[in-house]
């Protein structure tokens, strides 16, 4: 599948992937040699969460952390931008409050803390700018990216008087049966020039790469 000549992560081109694949779905097939690397995040995760967690999801998607923990804590509230996920996202996971939003402008009324844990999975990294008015205190913010290092993530919680209490940074071995795959991962990524590795290195099994993520867990200093 191509997303072409959709701009890679628009609101239109997630779109696409809800009504294609039903959902915010990896659009290409990958083999992994070993665990996957955002177990770290789920284990962070359940260990948080509790019949009395207030809890805030960023970049929701079609609902698959509502639907799987939303049951289990006091409140779970999440948002994405893209209404077609947000539509997925209430049918996956009734016991969850789904709002849309952008984290732009005013907080929606549905989405009010006070929160306890405000987690991002691979979501927008700018709803830390918003962690001053939906935190409660004591709060943790848990988040996990698509790479080793994502800068912005302890420069941002810096700027709003939080700090990175913990790193974790997992790669795994994995690789991608073929060319037009790996094709569709460099897009995704945003690594177009990528995209001759494949040339130069692919085998009969395709071609190795390192599926990568970088996971922080942060609370406030004050």
């Amino acid at each position: 599948m191509t997303l072409e000549p959709l701009k890679p992560h628009s609101r239109e081109w997630y779109a696409r992937l809800a009504r294609e694949l039903g959902g915010y779905r990896h659009p290409w097939a990958r083999v992994l040699d070993g665990p996957d690397p955002e177990l770290t995040f789920d284990a962070l995760l359940a260990e948080r969460l509790g019949p009395g967690v207030r809890v805030l999801e960023a970049g929701c998607g079609h609902g698959p952390d509502a639907a799987r923990f939303a049951s289990g804590v006091g409140r779970w509230a999440a948002f994405d931008m893209v209404p077609e996920l947000a539509a997925q996202a209430r049918a996956n996971a009734p016991h969850a409050d789904i709002h849309e939003w952008n984290v732009k402008g005013e907080v929606p009324p549905g989405l009010r803390g006070p929160f306890d844990l405000i987690v991002s999975r691979r979501g927008p990294t700018a709803v830390i700018g918003r962690l001053p008015e939906l935190a409660a205190p004591g709060a943790e913010f848990l988040y996990v990216g698509p790479r080793l290092d994502v800068p912005q993530v302890p420069g941002r919680l810096a700027a709003v008087g939080w700090a990175v209490r913990g790193e974790w940074r997992v790669s795994v071995r994995a690789r991608v049966p073929t060319r037009q795959d790996w094709a569709t991962r460099c897009e995704w990524m945003t690594e177009p020039g990528r995209v001759p590795e494949w040339d130069a290195h692919a085998g009969p099994d395709g071609l190795p790469y390192r599926e990568e993520r970088y996971v922080a867990l942060a609370s406030n200093l004050s």
